[in-house]
């Protein structure tokens, strides 16, 4: 997606399922790669033709939907609106993305939230979340719900199964009719390595889905009930 503000053109490209933002000259020359918060999505940038100024929204695993304003002449960007949610600070949260080997080598990215302080190797609730369908592209996104996982020194995973759109139209026909166990073997794997990698263990660990991904969990625990508790 581009949009033509200030004299400039501003692109919004997907990288390993998180939002890049590179600012253009009207010559095609690369001015900037705008520097966000953390791993997150931004939603669009809105802003006139000849104005410096443009705004655009932005979330992330750890921070709801804020709104920034940038001075498209320094590249500054600060802050116009943001939810306050009580007794929430997003600074004590980090977002890391982390390759696991599914079960034919292919390499699958996922998404691990947690504090900042997170130890390995100790008893941590974790919930891991896919879909993995349909040329849907899951990248990161704000929710209240998740917090009480967070706050409890647990991680909230979210895996980057074949089947959607992050990687283009052979990934997600990688995931689709006679390759559908592919999204299935993805999904074991990423269980797999939080439990190898000793993030979690397999009685603290959680897995969930919905719609298409209500598909992968009723495969999961036909294929896999020892995967998770």
């Amino acid at each position: 997606r581009v949009n033509l503000i200030g004299g400039k053109l501003v692109a919004t490209y997907m990288h390993n399922a998180s939002s890049v933002i590179k600012v253009f000259s009207l010559k095609g020359k690369l001015l900037k790669s705008l520097d966000l918060p953390e791993l997150g999505t931004v939603g669009g940038f809105s802003g006139k033709e000849h104005d410096p100024e443009a705004f655009y929204s932005f979330s992330s695993f750890i921070r709801p939907n804020t709104i920034y304003r940038i001075n498209l002449t320094d590249f500054k960007s600060e802050i116009f609106f943001s939810p306050k949610i009580e007794g929430y600070n997003p600074d004590l949260y980090t977002t890391e993305q982390v390759w696991y080997y599914s079960k034919d080598s292919t390499k699958i990215p996922m998404f691990l939230t947690h504090k900042k302080d997170f130890i390995k190797g100790k008893e941590v609730p974790t919930l891991l979340y896919a879909y993995g369908g349909f040329d849907i592209s899951i990248q990161p996104s704000f929710a209240v719900s998740r917090l009480p996982i967070l706050e409890n020194n647990g991680i909230y995973a979210v895996a980057n199964l074949r089947g959607g759109g992050e990687f283009g139209k052979k990934w997600h026909m990688a995931g689709t009719k006679e390759n559908k166990q592919n999204v299935f073997d993805d999904f074991a794997a990423a269980a797999d390595y939080l439990v190898k990698k000793q993030y979690t263990f397999r009685n603290h660990l959680a897995i969930q889905g919905g719609s298409n991904g209500r598909l992968l969990i009723g495969a999961t625990i036909t294929q896999r009930p020892d995967l998770c508790k």
